[in-house]
């Protein structure tokens, strides 16, 4: 015979479960997480930024901001262009949304980022850049490529 448990039983047990499964989606989150781009100096890397019919070269002898999203922000910063983003948590990563007032979804755009001819693969503050490295940022649709 099978015993049935009392609704408060099944209550427990369901929190019970809820909570470790929750556990163990952040555990995993974190062990995915990338690690943390330590700052140091690049020589000679390049930024390519195509927007909706305008665009933005930087090219600086060296640079701290050794990431796809740090150089860009740099550039921002000298160069006197817009820049917005905003930051996960999980998983942690800036998401760039706007560069010089074009907007992610006009048009069915979108900011995506290439270093070297490969596409972004993680969140563009945790893409280590080396020496001579192209960084591209394109407007562009998905598969419309670079």
């Amino acid at each position: 015979m099978v015993r049935r448990l009392s609704e408060r039983q099944q209550a427990v047990l369901f929190a019970a479960i809820l909570l470790a499964a929750i556990a163990g989606v952040y555990a995993m989150t974190e062990v995915f997480q990338p690690a943390p781009v330590q700052a140091r100096v690049v020589g000679f890397a390049t930024l390519d930024v195509r927007g909706a019919g305008w665009s933005i070269h930087y090219a600086p002898a060296a640079t701290m901001n050794n990431t796809a999203y740090g150089i860009l922000s740099e550039a921002s910063a000298r160069l006197g262009f817009s820049l917005d983003h905003v930051t996960f948590q999980i998983p942690e990563g800036v998401f760039v949304t706007a560069i010089n007032g074009s907007v992610n979804g006009e048009g069915g755009r979108y900011w995506q980022y290439w270093v070297n001819g490969v596409y972004g693969d993680v969140a563009a503050d945790h893409k280590a850049l080396n020496d001579g490295d192209v960084v591209l940022w394109s407007f562009s649709a998905s598969g419309e490529g670079m």
